[in-house]
């Protein structure tokens, strides 16, 4: 047996088997290149654009009066060109738990609770599951890599395959023709968006060695790598807190007007109370860990990290992965190539079913209801985050939490829809492409409705092509997966299939 021989099975099985989960990570990544533009999207208090007046003191005095339990940390970060608004997070000391809020920028007031974006950064690297799903979506990018590499090696006309593309040949032969077509346009993007993917984590993923060095306290592992700086508490009470606009505005000088990004106050009830300012800078693939620490109650300078050589490398390896550099063209680019990545795994996995369609092998079914479930479910349920999003009153106690329910149980639903329809192999894609051409051409007339600033002919009216791109984007998928529902499957006499994949086998045979 060749080499390409016995990698033409690891290949197919390889890469059959976690398609469907690499579909969901790479999907949700896609849309997670824009997360910050449907963040404003879904929340109608920033669709019209607006100079806050909030400042760092401000949301530092609303943590004081609003959250009560003793804080180990919060953080905050002010208004930029994507993200208008002043945001805040903070983790309590005794229980751990977590909670955060975005507040207007026309009131200063807290914007109604909502997953945003944010959900589908998190489904990409995690599946909504912690530390397990985050194992789980690196699994995945090994077999991912596995698949690229092994696929690299059976194609032995790789380069013309790029400019082959018969959607008129038998089913196989045009399934394959797309599956090398997507393949070949996005490999060096899926390798390597693949390997930094895996590689970005490696410290979560084999903390063995770390924990031994470092005595099991990862805290001493990341001061360390991270070049950071911190003092630990003193158990004395809390003075008066300085200004945080005075750290700013000395931050800003020390940088030579340099833009501060996240502020990071530790122990801010304790005497021993830190105050961190992290430059931003977007411009850069791998953002700068450039950092001032303050004393929370002085303002006094007390230290400047300058992240090693290292993990400015790793970093540069993050910002590679992240997209949040370049500005939209970038990502423009990154979500075509994602798109490119699920279309491969959508033809390839359909390869698959219509290379054994003749011979009906035990397992077809399952995989078409699989297919259904996760290429139709994974977008009904995302469009069904939105639709939500928009029906759901503002004052609903864990707004959010319903949200995320809703594209769970939306995804449930047309799994077991997908279940049922399994044997029927023409109506099933056709009645899942109408009820996605439904959901999302209804919801920019839904947004016409709850949304006076933020519909499509308001956003185009005052040139707001970003949040307009984000209605128009919506249309132009109902419109195509309309067409796709509508479209008529032409009909051949069982000799002409026969003689089409006799002729197909014949040429896939190696």
């Amino acid at each position: 047996m060749t080499l390409r021989q016995s990698m033409a099975g690891l290949h197919t099985w390889g890469g059959l088997l976690p398609s469907w989960l690499l579909f969901v990570i790479i999907f949700a990544g896609t849309l997670a290149c824009f997360d910050k533009e449907l963040e404003r999207w879904m929340r109608p208090a920033l669709h019209m654009p607006s100079a806050t007046t909030m400042t760092a003191d401000d949301v530092s005095q609303w943590v004081q009066t609003n959250v009560k339990e003793p804080l180990h940390v919060y953080w905050l970060h002010g208004p930029t060109t994507r993200e208008p608004y002043w945001r805040l997070g903070w983790e309590e000391d005794e229980t751990g738990t977590r909670g955060r809020a975005a507040f207007d920028p026309h009131t200063g007031k807290p914007m109604p609770e909502t997953v945003g974006g944010e959900f589908f950064f998190t489904l990409h690297y995690n599946l909504q599951a912690g530390t397990v799903g985050m194992y789980i979506v690196g699994l995945a990018g090994m077999f991912m890599l596995v698949a690229l590499v092994s696929g690299i090696i059976i194609h032995r006309r790789i380069f013309k395959d790029f400019f082959t593309l018969r959607p008129q040949a038998n089913g196989q032969r045009a399934w394959l023709d797309a599956h090398n077509l997507f393949g070949v346009i996005g490999l060096p993007f899926h390798l390597i968006l693949a390997y930094t993917g895996v590689a970005i984590f490696v410290a979560t993923y084999m903390p063995a060695g770390a924990m031994v060095a470092y005595n099991s306290e990862p805290l001493a592992f990341f001061e360390e790598v991270q070049g950071g700086y911190h003092r630990n508490e003193l158990d004395q009470p809390a003075g008066q807190p300085a200004s945080l606009n005075g750290m700013l505005a000395n931050a800003r000088q020390h940088w030579g007007n340099g833009e501060p990004g996240w502020m990071i106050v530790e122990h801010p009830d304790d005497a021993s109370s830190v105050v961190s300012i992290r430059r931003l800078d977007p411009t850069r693939i791998g953002s700068p860990q450039d950092a001032l620490s303050f004393d929370a109650f002085t303002g006094e300078l007390l230290d400047e990290q300058q992240a090693p050589t290292g993990y400015r490398a790793y970093m540069w390896l993050v910002g590679l992965h992240m997209a949040q550099f370049g500005g939209t063209i970038v990502r423009v680019l990154y979500a075509l190539l994602g798109l490119a990545g699920c279309a491969m795994l959508v033809a390839g996995t359909s390869v698959w079913l219509r290379k054994r369609e003749e011979r009906q092998i035990r397992g077809l079914a399952i995989v078409r209801a699989l297919n259904g479930a996760i290429f139709f479910g994974l977008p009904i349920a995302s469009l069904a985050l939105l639709w939500a999003n928009r029906l759901l009153p503002d004052g609903l106690s864990a707004r959010a939490t319903v949200e995320t329910w809703c594209f769970f149980l939306t995804w449930l639903a047309v799994a077991g829809f997908a279940y049922i329809g399994r044997h029927k192999v023409v109506e099933l894609p056709r009645r899942l492409f109408a009820l996605l051409a439904v959901v999302a051409m209804g919801l920019p007339l839904l947004n016409l409705v709850t949304a006076p600033e933020g519909h499509l002919l308001a956003t185009v009216a005052r040139g707001d092509m970003l949040l307009a791109g984000v209605d128009s984007v919506l249309l132009i998928v109902g419109l195509v997966c309309a067409r796709c529902a509508l479209r008529r499957p032409t009909v051949k006499s069982p000799a002409h299939k026969r003689a089409r994949s006799r002729a197909g086998e014949q040429e896939l045979a190696p």
